[in-house]
Order: structure tokens, then C-alpha cells, then sequence
């Protein structure tokens, strides 16, 4: 079979790489608790569920919506910015499906073919997905663990900038690291696109779980550059991933109707999705504090756990709810499939995301993890404990043989 160049230079994800593993753990009787990915578990607010209701019950169609979304849902996300103190009317705001196609979106409206963006590295795996998609060249910006993932000097990031750069893309609070960029160092980019006429690309999706200081948004900046755009999503703010709702926000009218034409062809969000998030989006800005304060007690607790475990050092995130982990081993990877096929503690094993798939730069992340800490604190210690017998065991294997742990 011939198939495009394009799909075979995309990696698999790292972060569900190793699902046939686990259907194989699974088979073998094991629960198998996923540290690997953010789906949280705490509820989503009742409204949604009641705004669904509300919707249905006079109804016996559900109709296709505007293609920039429900007026109603976008004066809805509008007036939560506003609550935010950040200056957005409906007509800023684009409605999609999932963070996902808004990035997507984004990347095709503002890149030819062959253009570059930068992107500070660690990032969010399916970012160099979407470009391969978009056939954008994904330059990445060494960050580093020593300097708790923060961004380099603005002199070094410039020498990343070619006649190909169209935009700087970063997510802050960050995934995988959990790194919070200063307001200094937003605003300094933000006089970096000035200089160099580019886009920035913020990806805000976990903008309101910011545990040191306040939340902050490039449209609050006092540097009114037209090209900054945002990224945003309801899948974690409101423990809300199946909904599939995202935004793109922009003061740039032109660039949101070059947008346009592609949601067209899409045709619509989702309907239904929209109708639950607008009574949501009303009523829930308490339920996203409470999520806060949950995450940041997981986050505490699950880092007094990793303490204890010989050998594993980590970087406290000051945002997000995901913790990079360094683990004394050579290949995460293979240490990460080691668990699934060989350690069991009381019937569960653990599925956890190596890092190596964060990163551009071929070598790096290679002993590094990520965790997320979505999970209550009982799991959280049982990840903790899978994590300490599966590296103990692990250190007692001859060389060879877990050379030879296999990966598919």
C-alpha cells in the first residue's frame, strides 16, 4: 500500500504509544491506572448536563449552528474573559472543535507550506503533529531542567528567527512541564514579534490552574500587538474533555474571517456541546477555584510520595496539574513498557507517559516522565508505590535484558 509521506513522518503519540500494552495488562487481569494522560476525574459541573436537558426538551431535531459558533456560547466564553479581567467581545472569538482544530486552524492561516514556527521544548506532543499536518517546519527552543523549564534570554530566542519564521507558539501554564512564564518574559516575546513581525501563538488551555501568582493572558498585555492570537479549550478548565469545544481568540477581524472560510467546510461545532457549555460557562467560575485547589493538593501530595523514592528527582510545576519526572534509568520508554508487562502491586499496574516524545531534539527526555496528576490521592500513592517496586525491580535486571524489554 502507498500511503503519503506526510502521515508516515508522524509519530505515533507518546502519550498512547503504549496503549497494546495495556490491553495486554488488562487481559492478564490487571487495573491499569493511567498516569499517563490528562483526563481528569473530578465531575463536570451539573449545568452542562441541565443546559443539554433544557435544550433537548422542546426539540425533536438537533440543527446544525453557525459556523463560528452559537452567538449565545461565544457572548458566554466573552463574558468569562471579562469576569477574568481580560477585554474580549463575542466578535473576538471563534468557536471550534477542541483546542485541537483551533491550533490546526491557526497554523493554516497563518503559514505556507515549508514556513517555520518556534516552539520552546518540552511542548505538547501533537503540536509537531499539527504541523506535519499544516506542512510547518517546527523549530524548537531549548528549555532546560536545571532552570525549571523557564525560557531562555530573549537575544538566544532570536537567533532562532529565519525569513521562514511566521510565529512563536508556547503554552504557559506549560504541558508537559508545568512551567509558568513571568509576565516579563510574555510581554518580552510579545516585543519580539513587534520587532520581527511574527504571530504569537499562546496556548492558554491551562491558564486558570496557576498555583504562583496570578493567571496571565497575552491580551492583557500593554503591548498592543494585532498579531497575538489564543488558544483556548474547555476540556480541562471545566473537567469537560469529551465536549470537544475550543476557541480561537483574536483582536484581528481579517485573520478570524480567513478562519472562517476553513470552519465553514467543517461546517460546525458541536450543537449540542455548545448548548450545555453556555449554561456551564455562566455559572461554574466557582467549580473551576475548587478544581484548583484540588489539583494543587494532588500536585503536593503526589511530590511528598516521589520524594521518598530513591534516585527520582522532579520539577514541581507552578501550573497545569502535570509533573516531569526523572527516573534513574537510561530509556523511560522501555522502563515505561517494563511496567505494564512486569509489575503488578495487588492486581494494578501503571501506564505512564515517557518524556523523549516532548522533546524535537533527538536524545533528550530520555529518563524523564511525565505524571499527571488527575487522580485522586489514594491512586496517586498507588502510582507512587507501582513507580518505586517497578524501578526497584527494573535496577536488578542484568544490562542486556532491559536492552531487550520490547517496544512496539
Amino acid at each position: 500500500m502507498n500511503y503519503s509521506s506526510r502521515v508516515q513522518a508522524m509519530d505515533a503519540s507518546p502519550i498512547r504509544k503504549l496503549y497494546p500494552k495495556e490491553l495486554e495488562a488488562r487481559a492478564r487481569g490487571l487495573h491499569v491506572i493511567h498516569a499517563n494522560i490528562g483526563q481528569p476525574d473530578l465531575p463536570t459541573p451539573d449545568a452542562f448536563r441541565q443546559g443539554i436537558v433544557d435544550y433537548l426538551t422542546p426539540r425533536t431535531t438537533l440543527a446544525y449552528g453557525p459556523s463560528e459558533g452559537l452567538p449565545e456560547f461565544r457572548r458566554a466564553c466573552a463574558d468569562f474573559y471579562q469576569r477574568q479581567g481580560i477585554e474580549v467581545l463575542p466578535r473576538h472569538i471563534l468557536a471550534t472543535t477542541a483546542g485541537s482544530e483551533a491550533l490546526l486552524f491557526v497554523l493554516l492561516a497563518i503559514c505556507e507550506v515549508g514556513d517555520e514556527i518556534l516552539v520552546p521544548e518540552p511542548f505538547y506532543t501533537n503540536y509537531r503533529t499539527f504541523c506535519f499536518m499544516a506542512g510547518v517546519r517546527l523549530v524548537s527552543i531549548p528549555t532546560y531542567w536545571e532552570t525549571g523549564f523557564s525560557l531562555p534570554p530573549l537575544s538566544e530566542i532570536e537567533t532562532f528567527v529565519t525569513d521562514r519564521t511566521r510565529a512563536i507558539l508556547f503554552c504557559s501554564p506549560g504541558n508537559p512541564t508545568g512551567v509558568v512564564y513571568s509576565r516579563e518574559s510574555i510581554d518580552a516575546l510579545l516585543e519580539l514579534c513587534m520587532q520581527k513581525n511574527l504571530w504569537l501563538v499562546a496556548d492558554e488551555v491551562y491558564r486558570d490552574f496557576t498555583y504562583v501568582g496570578q493567571p496571565y493572558s497575552i491580551l492583557q498585555s500593554h503591548i498592543q500587538w494585532e498579531k497575538r492570537i489564543v488558544v483556548d479549550s474547555l476540556s480541562k478548565r471545566y473537567s469537560a474533555c469529551g465536549s470537544r469545544l475550543g476557541l480561537i481568540v483574536s483582536y484581528d477581524p481579517g485573520l478570524l474571517a480567513q478562519i472562517l472560510k476553513m470552519a465553514q467546510a467543517r461546517l460546525c461545532p458541536p450543537t449540542l456541546d455548545q448548548q450545555g457549555a453556555i449554561a456551564m460557562i455562566d455559572s461554574s467560575d466557582r467549580a473551576i477555584l475548587d478544581m484548583k485547589d484540588t489539583y494543587a493538593r494532588r500536585i503536593g501530595h503526589l511530590c511528598a510520595l516521589l520524594d521518598a523514592i530513591p534516585g527520582v528527582s522532579y520539577i514541581k510545576p507552578l501550573g497545569s496539574f502535570y509533573v516531569m519526572v526523572r527516573l534513574p534509568v537510561e530509556d523511560s520508554e522501555r522502563f515505561a513498557s517494563y511496567l505494564l508487562e512486569e509489575v503488578a502491586v495487588d492486581g494494578r499496574t501503571l501506564m505512564v507517559a515517557p518524556a523523549a516524545g516532548f522533546y524535537a531534539t533527538a536524545g533528550r527526555g530520555r529518563s524523564e516522565i511525565r505524571l499527571a496528576a488527575v487522580l485522586d490521592e489514594m491512586q496517586l500513592t498507588q502510582v507512587a508505590e507501582i513507580l518505586r517496586i517497578g524501578l526497584e525491580k527494573y535496577a536488578q535486571l542484568p544490562a542486556t535484558n532491559r536492552a531487550m524489554v520490547e517496544l512496539k
